[in-house]
Order: C-alpha cells, then sequence, then structure tokens
C-alpha cells in the first residue's frame, strides 16, 4: 500500500459515522463503532475507547458472538475500561446514552421502526443487562483488566527526536491515527503495546516521507496495512 504522498487521506477513528450502520455489515465491526461513538456521547478518551476495543476483542475471541448481544458487551467493555482508566461515568447515564445510541442504529436500519422513550422499568433492565455483560468480559479476561498501550511508547519516541516542532506535531498525530485504526483488529492480542508502537512509527515516518530508521516487526507492519487494504470500514 503507498503511503509515502502527503495528500492521501489516512482513515481514522476520529469522526465515526452511525450510517456506517447497514444491514449488511459485519457486526463485529459495528460493534466498534459503537464503542467510539458511545465513548463520543459519554466524553471519554482514546485510551478508555482503545482498551474497551481490546476488551471487546478477547471477548469474542473467546465467545461466540451469536450467543449474545454485541451492542450490550460493547457497552459493557466501555463501562470496564472506564473504570479501569478511572474515567467512571455514571451506569445510569451510560444507559441513557447507550439507549440513544443504539435508538439511532435502529432508526438507520429500519427508518420505519417507532422506538419508545427509555422508561424506568427499562433502564432498570438495561442497567441490570450492561453489569451482566461486564461479568462475561470479566471472566473472557480471567479478570486481568491492564492493557499496555502504544501511545506513552510513541510520545516518547517522538520526544526524543532531533526534528523540528511541526515535524513532531505531525509525525506524532499520524503515528497515533495508526495506533488508532490498529484497534479496529485484535493486535494486541499477539503483539505487545511496544511492538505496535514501533509499526505505527515507521508507517507515519513513510508517509510523512522522513526516512526514519525505525526498528519494527514487519508482521505487525503488515498487520496495520491490512486494515486498509481490505478496507475496514470504521
Amino acid at each position: 500500500m503507498e503511503l509515502m504522498r502527503s495528500d492521501t487521506t489516512l482513515p481514522c477513528l476520529m469522526e465515526p459515522r452511525l450510517d456506517n450502520f447497514k444491514p449488511t455489515s459485519d457486526p463485529l465491526i459495528q460493534s466498534l463503532l459503537f464503542i467510539r461513538s458511545l465513548a463520543i456521547k459519554l466524553r471519554l478518551s482514546q485510551s478508555c475507547v482503545a482498551t474497551a476495543q481490546t476488551y471487546f476483542h478477547t471477548f469474542t475471541i473467546n465467545n461466540s458472538h451469536l450467543k449474545y448481544d454485541n451492542l450490550l458487551i460493547a457497552g459493557a467493555c466501555l463501562f470496564l475500561s472506564s473504570k479501569t482508566l478511572e474515567l467512571t461515568r455514571p451506569i445510569d447515564i451510560l444507559c441513557r446514552k447507550f439507549y440513544e445510541e443504539r435508538s439511532e442504529i435502529r432508526k438507520i436500519l429500519n427508518p420505519r421502526l417507532q422506538v419508545p422513550p427509555l422508561s424506568d422499568s427499562m433502564l432498570a433492565g438495561l442497567k441490570q443487562s450492561i453489569l451482566q455483560c461486564e461479568f462475561a468480559v470479566l471472566e473472557a479476561l480471567c479478570f486481568n483488566v491492564e492493557i499496555p498501550l502504544p501511545y506513552s511508547f510513541i510520545s516518547s519516541f517522538v520526544s526524543n527526536l532531533e526534528l523540528n516542532v511541526y515535524q513532531k506535531q505531525d509525525l506524532l498525530k499520524i503515528a497515533n491515527n495508526f495506533a488508532n485504526d490498529s484497534f479496529r483488529v485484535p493486535i494486541f492480542l499477539y503483539k505487545n503495546a511496544e511492538n505496535v508502537a514501533a509499526a505505527c512509527l515507521i508507517l507515519a515516518s513513510r508517509y510523512l516521507s522522513l526516512g526514519l530508521e525505525i526498528a519494527a516487526d514487519q508482521e505487525t507492519v503488515q498487520a496495520i496495512l491490512e486494515i486498509y487494504k481490505s478496507n475496514i470500514n470504521i
């Protein structure tokens, strides 16, 4: 894949679009989009999103997604990651935003659908479902909720480079965009965060034509490139 032209627009997760939800869409990809869009409504960080998406990948590898409501699992993953990173949102607020977001998706999939307002009894049931799914996610994680992320490695590497401030800003932004996109696939289940960070940095360096010498595992580089080659649309 050609990544050397500065006029090429990189796909990234910064602008999720609900209109990507279509009846024929991959339900797992839809769930990753849902995590991101729900996080925006809850004003949660990208680190929280990345952690939740890694939880979701871990859960789906250990469980058939056909047995579960994927969006409930996605919401539970986000709720758990917010607690892990000490950015907890009250479960009532999360459930209200969850219902709002899911209702928008249902209307996109079926424009004639009349979605009722969230009643107190519906809210209580949704809270119970989220908490049950959260426990199922914890079991899939073997209660190990700590997920190393690549962002600190990227920031540390860029800060030590002999580049001007604008080049550093561009490199940091593009490398972080690659890192954001890497959570579309379960790469963090078999590659460590530093490994992924190096791959994102070499790809960003190529994209910006900086010619940096960065030791990166080519399997990881190719795994990230496959996201764009296969047009995984989030």
